[in-house]
């Protein structure tokens, strides 16, 4: 399956990176160039213009704070700055004024933008922060969009239920929901690709959670659900590949049927993104 790589959601724009860039640049701007304002004001004689230092450290908190927030693995330390800056600029304190706390706390934000910047990776995108479908798995579901739009409600929901379960490791839970699907739409093609793609996971499911290997005899897909099938079956397979790359086949379409069909379960879809990319990409 061909993916589109000039219209991946799962990179970061050109904008966003020069946005990125800029407001990193902006914590040592602020937070430093409050500090030299502060020292031009006070040669002049200005003593109150000191809290421009303090401005300029609270300025570089909450956009230290925000860049932060938006990497996909979160830095504590850098996502409190602004509660210490208010507490050390903004409420009242014993403190005498001077630039001193304002300089060791510029350098502190400092080493904490070099820390969130090499340590905490790069800014999340709305993939990667589990807020939209990204590669493989997105084009797959495009590309079934159409066939499987006509899958009932409650049989889409089943199946973010039985997906969801099985990928928890719920698996009695999974085979109890997936024997009782009743398929209202049996007279077309892709629906019983669906129903099939139910009974070969409930299958699975109930010798996972009895500890059976796998039995002579087993559900797979017929020929003609080929075109719904995320990952191509070969010809001439041993009996083990074409038993698991089954299953893999079947999740994903009960996947692809949910994310279609049933709109008000796409969070708890996207919540087990990871799971069903991992099933796309398994050889």
């Amino acid at each position: 399956m061909s993916e589109n790589s000039g219209n991946n959601p799962d990179q970061v724009t050109e904008p966003n990176k020069r946005l990125n860039r800029w407001l990193e640049l902006a914590v040592p701007f602020f937070s430093f160039g409050g500090i030299v304002l502060a020292f031009f004001f006070m040669s002049q004689g200005n003593i109150q213009d000191i809290r421009i230092a303090s401005a300029g450290c609270i300025i570089a908190s909450f956009i230290l704070a925000y860049l932060a927030w938006i990497r996909p693995k979160k830095d504590i330390v850098a996502l409190t700055t602004p509660l210490y800056a208010i507490i050390l600029f903004v409420l009242p304190s014993d403190l005498i004024p001077d630039l001193i706390l304002p300089i060791l706390y510029a350098i502190s934000l400092t080493i904490l933008l070099v820390r969130l910047k090499y340590r905490f990776g790069k800014p999340g995108t709305a993939v990667s922060m589990g807020k939209e479908l990204g590669g493989s798995l997105k084009s797959y579901i495009d590309q079934t969009r159409d066939a499987l739009v006509s899958t009932s409600p409650d049989t889409a929901h089943r199946a973010t239920l039985a997906f969801v379960q099985f990928a928890q490791g719920d698996y009695a839970k999974v085979a109890k929901i997936s024997a009782t699907v009743a398929d209202e739409d049996t007279g077309k093609r892709h629906s019983k690709s669906v129903s099939r793609a139910f009974a070969i996971v409930k299958e699975h499911a109930a010798l996972l959670d009895r500890g059976l290997p796998r039995p002579m005899t087993y559900e797979i897909f017929n020929p003609e659900d080929s075109d719904l099938l995320a990952k191509p079956v070969p010809a001439g397979q041993d009996q083990d590949h074409e038993f698991y790359l089954a299953l893999d086949n079947a999740l994903l379409l009960l996947y692809s049927a949910a994310w279609t069909a049933s709109e008000q379960d796409r969070p708890h879809l996207l919540a087990r993104q990871v799971f069903a990319q991992k099933l796309m990409d398994s050889r």
